[in-house]
């Protein structure tokens, strides 16, 4: 998405042309001559189609965090919108009141890994949803201005924002034979493109249908006044043969209410579970989704965690009800929904159980100084004689550790955010101080870019504590040889 400044004013975009020429989701009509990224969106349709692919997991997740989780959103992606600056040139000299040049293809390039961040977060229709083509995408939008679903002063510009998710729930309860979700599923993308496909629900069901009657003329010239008992027969059976239709139309009617009270009740049952286990699955997301060394958000774990869940929780209440397996995938995937919307909701500071740290176990939640502990008690593990010193006037080491007469210094942050290059320093100063061979800044978070530059300036070791063991063993390694 474009800068901070623009990221509300996604709404004012003015119409896409479809497959080749695309515009951004802001206006470009308006002045953005000291933004370079604006300037760049708005003059190559290439950025700006990744920009509208971003947009299309954006407004995905957007949906799933609902309102309450808009704002830590909104954040998250200006945070993550400082990527974007590298595709900057440099300022000229010369003309320091010009924005310098964007280069299209690094913002393509970094954005493209932010959509991807972002996307593995959704599962079900809202990731169809996001991976869909941007081109069908705005089709599928100008296919519900067109019904009458948005109004038709609605410009087709590929943002599902708040109108557009209250159009695709209209239609999905008018139309859609799944539960509504708000997301624009596989199966729902083809029945809005084409109302007649035959997708769960007979394209007869949605035509009116004609019956065809005798003529009333034509009775009238070839039947006499009076009536033979035998014609008088015929005429009874005709009129058993109109009740037929009516009394199959009332019988499939009866069972489809019966049905669909059963699919409610089914599905009242499974909210009630999820909403019953909310607190439970915020601090299993909490616990499971992992950011990597790179800055990568692991779901495996939270993936499986869902899985669990449902497997345990959630399919033996569908299994009891519903025999259709159409009507089972719609429900598991409608409650994978409620589960990433209720779990990814803040956690309550009263919510969680009590907890005590331990340094033997690593936790998030766990104290700071335990965490340094834990970070020696690996070292420990591997044959290096460590020590957590605990603000003993160490200059920055957090842990001190010896092995085979090397002398290394540990620098621990047990970090919800990104570690600086402070952290880096202090590492540092306490190498020295130690007169240690080696430092290292271990976290259980990431790394900012100019942590990493003057980690490369004054060699200290960035690494995640998983790494600590294997990095230590290089370490002395390396010193190792060159001693021998």
């Amino acid at each position: 998405m474009k800068r901070a400044l623009l990221l509300a004013a996604v709404l004012a975009a003015p119409g896409v042309a479809w497959g080749q020429d695309y515009k951004p989701d802001f206006n470009c009509s308006a002045d953005h001559s000291k933004d370079s990224i604006a300037t760049m969106l708005c003059q190559n349709s290439e950025a700006a189609k990744h920009e509208l692919i971003f947009d299309q997991t954006y407004y995905a997740l957007r949906q799933i965090v609902g309102k309450s989780g808009w704002k830590s959103l909104k954040q998250e992606v200006i945070a993550d919108d400082d990527a974007l600056k590298e595709c900057v040139a440099p300022v000229a000299p010369s003309l320091p009141d010009v924005a310098p040049q964007a280069d299209a293809t690094c913002y393509i390039v970094h954005m493209d890994a932010i959509t991807d961040k972002y996307k593995a977060r959704l599962t079900g229709a809202a990731l169809e949803e996001a991976n869909r083509p941007i081109d069908r995408h705005i089709e599928i939008q100008q296919k519900l201005i067109d019904l009458g679903y948005l109004r038709n002063t609605s410009t087709a510009d590929g943002v599902y924002g708040e109108s557009t998710r209250e159009a695709i729930l209209n239609w999905q309860d008018n139309r859609s034979p799944h539960q509504p979700s708000g997301f624009i599923s596989d199966d729902d993308a083809d029945l809005v493109l084409d109302p007649y496909k035959d997708n769960s629900r007979s394209a007869s069901a949605h035509k009116p249908q004609s019956v065809s009657f005798p003529s009333r003329e034509a009775n009238a010239s070839s039947q006499p006044l009076t009536t033979k008992p035998a014609e008088h027969e015929g005429g009874g059976g005709f009129g058993v043969m109109l009740l037929i239709p009516i009394i199959i139309g009332s019988l499939a009617a009866f069972i489809h209410s019966r049905n669909k009270k059963t699919y409610d009740l089914t599905w009242s049952l499974v909210e009630r579970e999820i909403r019953a286990q909310k607190k439970n699955l915020q601090i299993a997301r909490t616990q499971k989704l992992v950011t990597d060394a790179y800055g990568t958000v692991q779901v495996s774990m939270w993936s499986k965690e869902i899985g669990y869940f449902l497997d345990t929780r959630i399919s033996p209440i569908i299994d009891e009800r519903i025999s259709d397996q159409k009507k089972k995938r719609t429900l598991r995937v409608t409650a994978i929904q409620l589960i990433e919307r209720l779990a990814s909701e803040p956690l309550e500071t009263s919510a969680g159980p009590a907890y005590r740290s331990d340094p033997t176990t690593f936790d998030p939640r766990m104290n700071p100084f335990d965490y340094e502990q834990y970070c020696a008690l690996l070292l420990r593990g591997d044959g290096w004689d460590a020590q957590a010193t605990q603000k003993s006037g160490d200059q920055g080491a957090d842990v001190i550790a010896q092995k085979n007469g090397v002398k290394i210094v540990v620098q621990c942050k047990l970090y919800t955010g990104t570690v600086g290059n402070d952290a880096v320093q202090q590492a540092y100063t306490a190498q020295t101080f130690q007169g240690a061979q080696a430092a290292i800044v271990a976290t259980n978070s990431t790394f900012s870019t100019s942590a990493r530059q003057a980690a490369a300036t004054t060699g200290v070791c960035l690494i995640h504590h998983a790494q600590l063991v294997d990095t230590a063993d290089e370490i002395l390694r390396r010193l190792s040889v060159k001693t021998a």
